[in-house]
């Protein structure tokens, strides 16, 4: 192999990654969800009038996790990707990471499983980039948000998941919801090698019956607190990188970041 086409990511990173499909997901017993439930977000008109839907959404009590802690995560995921969702994340790289090109300007690459010795979610590898705060599509928001969102060659976003979050007794609350694109007649590549895949074997022994978002909010918990208490002090904003995520509401309804998050590294 080439070296200019792997950049190794501390040992942890298996290529190829269809290759390496049936490690075991860490037995959970699930995420904490808030009590009570929290509102759940309405879908704007104006963005329903333009085919966006939403897909899922589901809500978590994230104890022992600050908003900041979050934040942090957002912009130093090399950190702790594998840890959010152990077995079934294969994949992570920058492909623009935050400390250079500022946190909107990010995008990375990653492939997952679903369903342990099932298929590849985004194959060899899908972006994920940051999006505006114009594709927030709800009409309520928590105090802090990141949109990320798949685009198709043609421009036009494929799907986007949402994550919101703040402060609630000694850990937040969090929303996610994901949304597609249903006027985008086209389908990212990986998309269709997976309707093209025939459906993997049941392995309930290596499963842990967890939907994939749920397995990432039990595992935030577990990993995420002591992760950030062994960087918080670190001195370099180059290698750890800081974030603030939180929003405040404009008078048209539309929200922007408190924060400027941009480039720390020349």
């Amino acid at each position: 192999m080439d070296r200019a086409e792997y950049l190794p990511n501390a040992g942890q990173t298996y290529l190829p990654f269809r290759g390496n499909i049936l490690v075991p997901f860490r037995p959970s017993e699930g995420p904490v969800y808030p009590d009570p439930p929290l509102p759940t977000p309405v879908l704007k008109p104006d963005f329903a009038a333009r085919g966006i839907r939403v897909k899922e959404m589901s809500q978590h009590f994230l104890p022992g996790v600050t908003p900041e802690m979050i934040d942090w995560f957002w912009a130093n995921m090399e950190k702790g990707y594998y840890l959010w969702a152990p077995g079934a994340h294969k994949r992570f790289n920058w492909v623009r990471s935050p400390g250079q090109y500022g946190f909107l300007n990010s995008a990375h690459m990653i492939s997952e499983i679903h369903v342990p010795g099932g298929p590849v979610f985004g194959g060899e590898g899908v972006m994920i980039q940051r999006m505006p705060l114009c594709w927030f599509p709800f009409t309520s928001h928590m105090e802090h948000v990141i949109l990320e969102g798949i685009f198709t060659e043609n421009g036009q976003m494929f799907d986007c998941t949402i994550h919101m979050w703040e402060a609630a007794g000694n850990g937040s609350n969090h929303i996610t919801a994901a949304i597609e694109n249903t006027r985008n007649p086209q389908l990212p590549e990986f998309v269709t090698e997976l309707q093209n895949s025939p459906p993997p074997a049941p392995r309930p022994e290596l499963g842990n019956g967890l939907a994939h978002s749920e397995y990432e909010a039990a595992m935030w918990p577990v990993f995420l607190p002591r992760l950030y208490d062994l960087w918080k002090d670190h001195p370099d904003p180059a290698q750890n990188v800081p974030c603030d995520l939180r929003v405040r509401e404009l008078p048209d309804g539309s929200l922007e970041y408190i924060a400027e998050n941009g480039p720390v590294t020349p």
